[in-house]
C-alpha cells in the first residue's frame, strides 16, 4: 500500500498516531465468523446481498482499546494546552488556549480503514472527505514571538546559553525542553504521551499483513473482477482510492462512478466482512503473544487520561 493511498484511506499521514479508537467488544459476528480465531482467519469471500455489507466505522478492531479516540486525544490536547499556558505565565508570558479546531479526518478509527463503504458517501464526496477533508481545514499555526518561542521550545537559535548555565527569561529557568516538554512530562512522566509504540506498529504492522492472507488476496480478486466488469482496471481498493486522476480539491464525476462502483462491488464479494476478520485474526495473536506489554500500555494510557481529567477540571 503506497503511502498516498493511505492518506487517503486514512485522512493521516503515516507518521501520525491513530485517531478513532473507542474501546469496545469485538465482534467478528459481523464477519460471518464465530469467537475462534482460527475460524475468522479462514473465512473466504461470499457473495452477499447489497443491504449486508457491515460499514467500516461499525467494526471494531482488538487494537482499538490500547490507541486514542479522537476524543481521548483531544482531551490530552486540551490538558497540554492549560500546562503551557501555566508555564508560559511564570515568565509573565501569554499563551492563548483557543478553541479546538473542526474535526477532520475520518470519523472514528475504524472509517475508511477498508476504503469507501458508504454508497451514499460514495456517491457525494467519492474518495475525498466532505466537510471532514483536512483541505477544506487548512491549518494555521499560532504565531508566536522570539521570547514565547524560546521559553516554549527551551532553546531559540541565536539566543542559547553562553556559560554552560540554563537558559532564563525575565529572571526565570526556563524547564528542559521548554514548556512543551514541561507539559508532556506532566501528562506522561518521563515516557511518551499518546499510545504505546508498540499499539502503533501493530495497528500499521496488522493491516499491512492482513492485506496478503490468502482470504483478502482471494477477496481482493473478486473485487477486481467485479470492478473489471463495470470497466474499472485496479488490483485492490488500495489502488483505487490512490488513484493520481483522484487526488484533486473536489471528486470528479469520474471519481464518483469509480467510488460507487468500489462500493457495489466491496458488498457483492463480502470484502469488508472478510478483511475485517482477517486482521482481528492477526491482532488477537498479536496481542496475545505479548498480553503482559499491552496490558502496561493500557495502564499508561489509562494514567495519561486520568491527568488530563485532572488538569482540565483544576483549570
Amino acid at each position: 500500500m503506497s503511502s498516498a493511498a493511505h492518506r487517503r484511506s486514512t485522512g493521516r499521514s503515516t507518521g501520525v498516531g491513530p485517531t478513532g479508537l473507542l474501546a469496545v467488544s469485538m465482534c467478528l459476528a459481523l464477519a460471518g465468523c464465530s469467537s475462534s480465531g482460527q475460524q475468522a482467519a479462514e473465512a473466504m469471500p461470499t457473495m452477499r446481498s447489497p443491504s449486508a455489507l457491515p460499514g467500516s466505522a461499525d467494526l471494531h478492531l482488538p487494537i482499538e482499546p490500547y490507541l486514542f479516540s479522537e476524543a481521548e486525544t483531544a482531551k490530552l490536547s486540551r490538558a497540554g494546552a492549560v500546562l503551557r499556558k501555566a508555564c508560559m505565565q511564570r515568565f509573565g508570558l501569554d499563551y492563548a488556549v483557543g478553541p479546538a479546531d473542526p474535526p477532520t479526518g475520518p470519523r472514528t478509527f475504524m472509517d475508511r480503514r477498508y476504503g469507501l463503504t458508504d454508497p451514499a458517501e460514495a456517491a457525494v464526496n467519492g474518495y475525498h472527505l466532505g466537510d471532514r477533508d483536512p483541505r477544506t481545514q487548512p491549518v494555521r499555526p499560532p504565531q508566536f514571538s522570539a521570547e514565547q518561542q524560546q521559553v516554549l521550545t527551551g532553546h531559540l537559535p541565536g539566543k542559547t546559553g553562553t556559560d554552560g548555565t540554563s537558559l532564563q527569561v525575565n529572571g526565570v529557568p526556563v524547564p528542559p525542553g521548554g514548556c512543551y516538554d514541561e507539559a508532556k512530562r506532566g501528562l506522561a512522566g518521563s515516557g511518551d504521551l499518546g499510545p504505546s509504540s508498540l499499539a502503533q506498529q501493530t495497528n500499521f504492522r496488522t493491516f499491512k499483513d492482513s492485506m496478503s492472507t490468502a482470504q483478502v488476496t482471494q477477496a481482493f480478486e473478486a473485487w477486481s473482477g467485479c470492478m473489471k466488469n463495470r470497466g474499472y482496471s485496479y488490483a485492490d481498493p488500495m489502488e483505487s482510492i490512490g488513484d493520481r486522476r483522484f487526488l484533486g480539491d473536489s471528486p470528479t464525476p469520474l471519481e464518483l462512478q469509480v467510488a460507487t462502483a468500489d462500493v457495489t462491488c466491496k458488498q457483492q464479494v463480502d470484502l469488508i466482512g472478510t478483511w475485517f476478520a482477517a486482521e482481528a485474526s492477526l491482532q488477537k495473536e498479536s496481542i496475545a503473544r505479548q498480553q503482559a506489554e499491552f496490558t502496561a500500555a493500557l495502564a499508561t494510557k489509562t494514567e495519561q487520561l486520568a491527568k488530563a481529567d485532572a488538569v482540565l477540571r483544576d483549570r
